[in-house]
Parts: structure tokens; C-alpha cells; sequence
């Protein structure tokens, strides 16, 4: 018997897998074609700047290891009245859009204390804005560990530092990988805020290739692009050959050693919370202090059009994105068909962790042969790399919604469009408003896909970049300042959700 309801169904997959592939995946490896047919070589100068970005990525997931396993060990087991305060601190970077971020860094370390642009400053300010990847991916797997574990361990007289080390660290080492992953991809993307800082002598990839793709070399900017695409990838696999390897010999203990290291926990908290505020929280909230010492609120006609281009545009893809993604994270979730499922989730990946300079210039081939209007690029741009950001919330939300309550409401008399609307869309509507915000924010402060992609049109992080290039800082102080606001407001926002 033919079913309307399945040929809707299927209709609405397949409108979703050629959206999905069409408009987010192949735009956005599309720069790969440029690897058939052609030799590629590295100049010395491509080389150069390619050395720079997998040191500071290196030196920044090394830096946020150490210290963001700590930290996250020491809030998930802390019960200080402050837990809820530095929660929503050590998420701000998260939201603040990077290029007033950049600003901010770049106003504390380089002005305030003289450090100058230069490979220093590039990796505090990146350590800055990746620490909270670290942190939130190895907080979400310590909380899932049984605390029986850690309470036999504790009656078998075993040492914080000991169960930590023993029991833990095997048990959240996905969470670890994960977040040294995000980390050093996201690291190696960062454009618009590293513009702030660098120097000509440190420049990295992701802005290398903006100036290429600006100056008419297209062929060194597909190769370093290329490149980037190809690192991102090779991190993907690795991490996922990691994330397989179940065990890890922790077996060999230092009972006396490790004793001694548990009584050392006051230094612990006492360098953790240097760390936190010192490198951290001034330094991305320096920008209000900056305003208020520097007050020059400025609103003209080209500011006003940017933040409303910026606006539309992260409204547009948002709304758009959300049609498509709660389906295809419905299917990727619910799917009986587990290799495309896992398919369809590794492609997500592997847009999510491409580098938006390398994004970006992929895109603006692609599109660019179209011949469409720029703005329209613009959005096409923007929809690829916050897509996976309202798809991967609303798949482990999902996930964690047993399918016998679905299965319970259909036995009990309710049809499928009951059970979507009534039983597991409100379940699931706490990630579907994460989702929403986190790609919002995150359209909203990209630099390096949008310089990629657009020459005309400037959306708000662009004219940050413009103004600060032109040492009009006053007025791009206040512009970030505003762009503050607005990320804490959304932050409270996104932590609401959380709560529900």
C-alpha cells in the first residue's frame, strides 16, 4: 500500500542530503580539485608561514592539554560557590566574537604592557579563545564517569592524585582527544583576531591566504588552502584512531609520590586561578576597561550598515541552516542505515574542522563561477561552517531521548507527526536554541571565510579589522565593546538552555 506519509519523509531526506552535499560539503572542499592536474609546490614563503601556524597549534594544544585537563578535573570535583561564576567565564571566549577579542588582547598585552605583535602575542590570544574547547569536551566526559569508581578507590586508600590518574584519565581520554583536536584546528583557522596581533615577520596560513586571495595569486593560495584542508583531515582520522584505542596502561603506581602531589593542591588552585585570570579573564575583558578610560561612541552610516549585514546575514543562515539540520540530525540519529548515518556525521566533521581562510577561498572558487551576487556568497559561506554547529547539538540530543518513549507514544495510539511535534521536539528544544546561538555568534564574528569570499561588502568583524589597520582604535574599541555586550547577553542565554 503507498504510503504518503514515508514518500513525505523521504522526499524531506533527500531535499536535506542535496542541500547538505550541494551547498555545505563540496563548496567547501571544492579547492581540493585544484590538486588534480597540477604540480603543487611550496615557495619558501608559503613554507614560512605554514611553519609559524603548526607551532603556535602545537604550542596552544600543548599549553591548553596541561592546563585544561587540570582545570576541568578541579571544577567538576570543586564545590565553591564561584562554580557557577567561572562556568560563564571560561565560556566567554567561546562567544565574544574574535576580531573584538583580538582587539582586546592585542590592547592588553601588546599596548598596556608593550609586548608588541609577534608570535608571543598570536599565541596568547590563541590560547584564549581555544582553552574553552578543551575545557567543555573534558568537563562533558568527567561527568559521565560512575563516581563509584572513584569512591572504591578512595576506600582502597588511594590518593586524589592517584584516582585522577588511574581511573579518570583512561575513562575521559576521549573527551581529551576531542578537545586537543578542536583546539589545534581551531587555532590553525583563526584569522580576523590573529590579524590584530601578528606582525609581518609572523604571519600565519589563514592570513597569508586572504592576502593572497586579495593580491590575484590564486594558485599559492589553493595550495596553502590545500594544505590547511589536508592537516585538518589528517587530524580527523588520527583522533578517531585514538578515540577506538580503549586501553591505555595506567596500571604502575607512585603511592608515596603521588600522595605528596595530592597535598600540593592549594599551589594547584593557586597557579590554575593565576592562569585563569592572568592569561584568560582580564585579558578578554580588558576592552571594557579600554572604553571606559577611551569612551568615543561612534554610529555612523557605514557601521550602522555593517551591523545590519552582519545581523541579516547570521539571522539568514541560522533560520535557513535549521531547516535542514533538524532533519538530517534526526536521521543521523535515528537512522537504521548506520554506515550512511556515520558517513553523513564524519562529513560534518570534516567541514567543521576545515580552517575558514582555506573555507572561505574554497568557496569563493566555487561560487565564484556562478557569477552570484556577493552577498549571496556571503551567506552560502557563512551556512557552511555554522551547519555542523546546528547539526552536532541536535544529533546528541537526540541520542540521549530513549527511542522506546517514541516507541511507547506510537503503540499508545499517536502517529509519527505526534511523536516529532508533541514528544521529542520538546526534548530536544534546549539544543536546538544552543545550536541556533552558537551558529548566530559564530556567523557573526567569522573573519576569515567573509575576507575570502567578499570584497565589498563588510560585515561588523571586517570593519573592526579595517578600522584597527587604519589605527582608528577608539572607534573600534567601541564597536567591540557593543559586540561584547551583545555575546554576554547570548551567553546567558545559551546557559539558560542548558538548564532546561
Amino acid at each position: 500500500m503507498f504510503s504518503y506519509k514515508k514518500y513525505f519523509l523521504h522526499l524531506i531526506y533527500f531535499a536535506t542530503f542535496l542541500f547538505f552535499i550541494t551547498v555545505i560539503f563540496l563548496p567547501a572542499v571544492y579547492v581540493l580539485s585544484f590538486a588534480f592536474g597540477g604540480k603543487l609546490t611550496v615557495s619558501s614563503e608559503l613554507f614560512g608561514v605554514l611553519k609559524i601556524s603548526f607551532l603556535v597549534a602545537f604550542i596552544v594544544t600543548s599549553v591548553n592539554l596541561f592546563f585544561g585537563i587540570a582545570f576541568a578535573w578541579v571544577f567538576v570535583n570543586t564545590k565553591s560557590k564561584y562554580k557557577a561564576w567561572m562556568d560563564n567565564l571560561i565560556d566567554l571566549p567561546l562567544i565574544v566574537p574574535t576580531a573584538a577579542l583580538g582587539l582586546s588582547v592585542f590592547l592588553f598585552w601588546g599596548e598596556f604592557w608593550h609586548i608588541g605583535r609577534g608570535l608571543v602575542l598570536i599565541i596568547l590570544l590563541h590560547i584564549i579563545f581555544t582553552i574553552p574547547y578543551m575545557v567543555r569536551s573534558v568537563v562533558a566526559s568527567i561527568e559521565q564517569i560512575n563516581k563509584t569508581y572513584n569512591e572504591a578507590g578512595t576506600t582502597l586508600g588511594a590518593s586524589s592524585f592517584s584516582l585522577f590518574r588511574t581511573i579518570d584519565l583512561p575513562l575521559f581520554k576521549d573527551g581529551v582527544v576531542v578537545g586537543a583536536v578542536l583546539t589545534f584546528t581551531r587555532s590553525l583557522s583563526e584569522t580576523g583576531a590573529t590579524m590584530m596581533v601578528a606582525s609581518a615577520a609572523t604571519m600565519t596560513a589563514p592570513v597569508f591566504i586572504v592576502n593572497l586571495k586579495h593580491s590575484g595569486d590564486i594558485p599559492e593560495a589553493a595550495i596553502a588552502s590545500i594544505i590547511l584542508i589536508l592537516s585538518a583531515l589528517f587530524v580527523l582520522v588520527f583522533a578517531k584512531f585514538l578515540t577506538r584505542k580503549k586501553h591505555f596502561n595506567f596500571e604502575v603506581a607512585y603511592p608515596k609520590l603521588e600522595r605528596s602531589l595530592s597535598d600540593l593542591h592549594k599551589i594547584r588552585n593557586l597557579i590554575l586561578g593565576s592562569f585563569l585570570a592572568i592569561i584568560i579573564i582580564i585579558p578578554t575583558f580588558y576592552i571594557i576597561f579600554y572604553n571606559f578610560l577611551n569612551f568615543n561612541p561612534v554610529f555612523n552610516a557605514q557601521i550602522l550598515e555593517s551591523f545590519v549585514i552582519s545581523f541579516g546575514i547570521a539571522f539568514s543562515v541560522t533560520l535557513i541552516g535549521l531547516i535542514f539540520a533538524i532533519p538530517m540530525a534526526y536521521f543521523i540519529a535515528r537512522s537504521k542505515n548506520i554506515k550512511l548515518a556515520n558517513l553523513f556525521e564524519s562529513m560534518h566533521d570534516i567541514v567543521l574542522l576545515v580552517p575558514t581562510s582555506a573555507l572561505g577561498f574554497s568557496l569563493a572558487m566555487f561560487w565564484g563561477r556562478l557569477h552570484f551576487n556577493e552577498l549571496l556568497i556571503l551567506i552560502f559561506a557563512h551556512l557552511s561552517f555554522t551547519f555542523p554547529l546546528l547539526v552536532k547539538p541536535v544529533v546528541a540530543a537526540i541520542k540521549n531521548v530513549d527511542f522506546k518513549i517514541e516507541e511507547s507514544a506510537l503503540c499508545l495510539g499517536a502517529n509519527s507527526s505526534k511523536v516529532l511535534t508533541s514528544i521529542l521536539f520538546p526534548l530536544i528544544l534546549p539544543a536546538i536554541i544552543a545550536g541556533s546561538i552558537m551558529a548566530f555568534m559564530r556567523s557573526l564574528s567569522e573573519t576569515g571565510a567573509t575576507l575570502a569570499v567578499s570584497n565589498d561588502v563588510k560585515t561588523i568583524s571586517v570593519l573592526i579589522v579595517d578600522l584597527v589597520e587604519k589605527e582608528q582604535i577608539a572607534e573600534a574599541g567601541f564597536i567591540c565593546f557593543v559586540l561584547f555586550m551583545i555575546a554576554f547577553v547570548f551567553l546567558i542565554m545559551l546557559k539558560k538552555t542548558k538548564r532546561c
